[in-house]
């Protein structure tokens, strides 16, 4: 057996691994495959040996799967039972494909490993390459494509109709029971590929898809919870034997997470059969490198005649060239779909921004220290809905306020396309587009036969509430309207990652609406505390009152621990608010509580029967600003009915 080696690393070494790790990122954020297929190969050019490469690119992917299966289980695309189940037979697949490579690297040295490495890349690229190159050039074609089955094949029905006492698992992605007989070999395979060349969704994907009966999405989603455990154990089971070299991992994983946002961004900007042309071309290219590498192995092991030192020295050369330009290919297409990207999005903005009619002037505010400052507009509506049920309810009021208020309506859609979509999942796309402008066009629908103005948006991302956020700003929306998963778990402690962001980044006010929430315009309940910020969350509500004939408690909150002049200072505040409003003609009455702010501001709202909180906002970011306990976050949380988060911009 070889003596266990890790490479040299100086500082002109890790500078090309942390590019590596650069552009490897960048093919994981445009093509969704990870990026790891290139990354094993790139580190065995650098003079890895192949166990070592593989056991530090699963140690520098499993935490990033992580991130990612969060991410994409807040939109609802995750199966996490699924994932634990099959992770766990996937963890099994690690440890054989572990031993495996031991037993070879013990019998045969690092030349047996590498060779054995090599081999796999050679078959599998060959095979998934050759697939995504074959719909890439249908697409083209317009030809259409089989990537996702539009119903169930014979396969997947079978499977769901198979049942075996004591071994049935009821899944409620699909609301299907299957046998955890059927997943274990599925699992037991993708692990053992991972262990192999540190890349497993190239058969879990498509196995989910296929056999299981999964849409792609919610497939490739599933997938990284799949890839996180299988990582995570199968790092631990290569560290224990010294396999792992941790300076790899940490500096690839370093120059990825820069790489990953360049990638993700530029995809957003191309055809899906572009992406699909530039996965194929550098699986392909890679496989090209890795074939000129086998002979050097063969002959180092005596299977055929050693080569010549030089002769081997030029196949190598030859295949760490063609890397390193398959390398560069990736980067250049990339960098050019992201610039021409960003000019077609500013020439957009500017057309849109000419198009859009001209803001009114905002009326100047009054000398007097009592008047409160310029009213808000209601005359462009910006709603996000998913299809779901929670975001039915945001739909419906929005279309319901636009009737009252006469404002047109902007309602989007995201086809996410996260990041680590592994291999032929980035295949069903245009399928999911479909589905998404299928809700889209439902809704215009809807809005039309009320006689509202209408307009749909189907955008590609990966981070909703950044898409929100962007259109908003583009189409000059008044105010974003969202809808609220349940309270329950997790969800109760955190309001949402998108929503909270949303709140924190958005530079219009935003509404929020619960599933059950109806906005009638019985009764609203406006928190103020004397800011300018309160101020302007006074001015939406005396107009939204206005709108709906609805009645107003304005109410601000102390505490024990505020004294005497704290309490006038709220007085003050609530009766400024109340003049001006009864000065608008508006049925209002102020109170001033002692108390916990959110408890008592919801609180108010029961007792009124209200169907709307108002309160105002600082605009800090996200999870700075929703996330840190603010009165905001936890009146969003706690109670059941609407709430408008006025923002000053």
């Amino acid at each position: 057996m070889d003596t266990l080696q890790f490479i040299d690393i100086n500082a002109t070494t890790a500078l090309i691994l942390f590019l590596v790790g650069f552009v490897g990122g960048m093919v994981s954020g445009f093509i969704g495959s990870g990026g790891a297929f290139v990354l094993t190969p790139a580190m065995m050019s650098l003079g890895v040996p192949g166990v070592i490469a593989v056991a530090s690119n699963m140690a520098h992917k499993f935490p990033k799967s992580l991130v990612g299966a969060i991410k994409r289980n807040r939109y609802g695309q995750v199966d996490i039972k699924l994932g634990l189940v099959m992770g766990v037979f996937a963890e099994a697949g690690v440890f054989f494909g572990k031993g495996l490579m031991v037993d070879i690297r013990d019998a045969l040295g690092g030349a047996g490993t590498n060779l054995y490495v090599s081999a796999v890349f050679v078959v599998v690229l060959g095979i998934v390459g050759g697939f995504v190159l074959r719909d890439a050039i249908r697409e083209k074609r317009g030809e259409a494509t089989q990537s996702e089955p539009k119903q169930l094949n014979k396969v997947a029905r079978w499977v769901r109709t198979l049942n075996i006492p004591g071994t049935m698992i009821h899944f409620k992605s699909i609301d299907a029971r299957i046998s955890f007989l059927v997943i274990a070999p599925l699992g037991f395979a993708t692990g053992l590929l991972a262990a192999t060349i540190a890349v497993g969704g190239f058969i879990g994907v498509p196995a989910m898809i296929y056999i299981l009966g999964l849409p792609a999405l919610m497939a490739s989603a599933t997938e990284l919870v799949i890839a996180f455990v299988m990582g995570m154990g199968g790092s631990l089971f290569y560290a224990l034997d010294g396999f792992v070299d941790i300076r790899l991992a940490m500096i690839i994983l370093a120059g990825s997470l820069f790489g990953i946002q360049i990638g993700a961004i530029g995809t957003t900007y191309v055809k899906d059969h572009v992406v699909k042309f530039v996965m194929a071309t550098i699986m392909l290219l890679v496989l090209v490198s890795r074939f000129f590498y086998i002979p050097g192995y063969l002959g180092e092991l005596g299977f055929t005649a050693e080569l010549a030192p030089d002769t081997r020295s030029l196949l190598d050369g030859i295949g760490q060239g063609i890397l390193a330009f398959a390398l560069l290919f990736g980067a250049v297409m990339i960098l050019k779909a992201l610039v021409q990207g960003i000019r077609e999005h500013r020439l957009a903005t500017e057309a849109a921004a000419a198009a859009a009619p001209a803001a009114p002037t905002a009326a100047p505010a009054a000398a007097e220290a009592g008047q409160l400052s310029p009213l808000g507009r209601f005359e462009r509506f910006l709603v996000a809905s998913d299809g779901s049920e929670f975001s039915a309810a945001a739909v419906r009021e929005a279309l319901g306020m636009a009737t009252k208020c006469g404002a047109e309506v902007h309602v989007m859609s995201l086809v996410a396309t996260g990041a680590e979509h592994e291999a032929l999942g980035e295949s069903i796309l245009k399928q999911e587009l479909e589905a998404v402008q299928s809700n889209l066009d439902r809704i215009k629908a809807e809005a039309e036969a009320a006689g509202i103005r209408c307009h749909t948006h189907a955008i590609h991302g990966r981070a909703v509430d950044e898409e929100i956020v962007a259109l908003a700003d583009q189409v000059q929306a008044d105010l974003i309207i969202m809808g609220r998963r349940g309270r329950r778990g997790l969800a109760r402690l955190m309001l949402g990652h998108a929503t909270a962001q949303v709140i924190g980044q958005a530079h219009c006010s935003v509404l929020v609406v619960p599933r059950a929430a109806h906005i009638e315009g019985r009764h609203l309940v406006l928190a103020t505390d004397g800011s300018r910020y309160a101020d302007a969350a006074a001015v939406t509500t005396a107009r939204l009152a206005q709108f709906c004939g609805a009645r107003v408690s304005v109410v601000s909150v102390t505490t024990p621990s505020h004294g005497p002049e704290r309490r006038a200072e709220a007085q003050q505040a609530v009766d400024r608010v109340v003049e001006h409003m009864r000065n608008e003609g508006t049925e209002v009455e102020g109170l001033v509580q002692e108390g916990v702010p959110s408890e008592v501001i919801t609180g108010l709202a029961r007792e009124r029967n209200a169907d709307l909180i108002v309160t105002g906002s600082q605009g800090r970011s996200g999870l700075e600003r929703v996330l840190i306990g603010s009165v905001s976050e936890r009146i969003l949380n706690e109670t059941p009915c609407a709430v408008l988060v006025v923002k000053t911009g």
